[in-house]
């Protein structure tokens, strides 16, 4: 059984959520007519900040902790939550490269990497895998009021977007930036259009006319991405077309992992209340 991460994403969630009321407040106080590149690059920066605070005070191990909690049923494994907790922290990369946008269509890619725990109550084994990922393309989209209808002017897709868009529709999003409200550089919430289940020529409409069927917020983007319910996990889908290391999207990696040194080895058997029978037969692996 696979440990769900429930509370360390909603920690990440929570984090990206103010990181967004940071960057409105800035984008509406600092910065006129950004273009949707200077805010992701804004954005970035805030989420970084925010992410590094709560890693700092320990946050990410209480939530890591609360979730193996709710997984593995027993009630005195306190000495093994903490071996597993121990030492696990996070934090943001944006990398700000060129976008090429032959493999893409995207230009921004949001990768989440963290822990996957296996729980085995056989034997009450539990498997570690520190850098598990999930990836999500999105295609950022500004879209600016006018005073005509539709309300909002969002631009075409490229003819490159188009082209590979069945291709990638899986694991594509829009992020929709909205700027202009009551006043001129008021910079709204971030808002999400899942792509998978639609068309290009769907999509095309919805920029077109404004209207997005099926919008979400960035919370309920974050938590759904860490529970690996959207976006991929191929790893080599990840690691070539949403997060390479060569020329790519820019990309925001938000990494939950243990410090060099600490954390739990790949597989130890948990001691926690166990009858005297399995204390003979279990062995603590380091």
């Amino acid at each position: 059984m696979d440990v769900k991460l429930h509370n360390v994403g909603e920690l990440i969630a929570r984090c990206w959520t103010e990181a967004e009321e940071e960057t409105s407040r800035a984008v509406n106080e600092k910065y006129w007519s950004p273009g949707k590149e200077d805010i992701t690059f804004i954005f970035a920066g805030e989420l970084r900040s925010k992410v590094k605070r709560v890693s700092d005070r320990g946050a990410v191990e209480d939530a890591f902790i609360r979730d193996l909690e709710d997984s593995i049923p027993f009630h005195r494994l306190d000495a093994d939550l903490v071996r597993l907790s121990r030492g696990l922290i996070a934090r943001v990369n944006f990398h700000n490269r060129a976008h090429e946008g032959r493999k893409s269509a995207a230009d921004l890619g949001i990768a989440i990497r963290r822990p996957l725990v296996r729980f085995e109550s056989y034997g009450m084994q539990v498997e570690t895998h520190p850098d598990h990922a999930t990836g999500l393309l999105a295609q950022a989209k500004l879209g600016l009021r006018q005073q005509k209808v539709p309300a909002r002017k969002w631009g075409k897709l490229t003819d490159q977007q188009v082209a590979l868009f069945a291709k990638r529709r899986a694991y594509s999003s829009l992020l929709l930036y909205r700027l202009g409200g009551k006043e001129a550089n008021e910079l709204r919430h971030f808002r999400w259009q899942l792509c998978k289940d639609y068309t290009v020529r769907q999509v095309k409409k919805w920029l077109l006319s404004d209207s997005f069927p099926e919008e979400v917020d960035s919370s309920n983007v974050m938590q759904r991405l860490i529970a690996g319910s959207i976006g991929t996990e191929d790893k080599k889908i990840i690691q070539t077309i949403i997060d390479p290391s060569g020329t790519a999207p820019q990309a925001i990696e938000v990494q939950v992992y243990w410090r060099p040194g600490e954390g739990p080895p790949p597989l130890f058997a948990l001691t926690g209340e166990q009858t005297q029978k399995e204390r003979l037969i279990q062995t603590l692996r380091y």
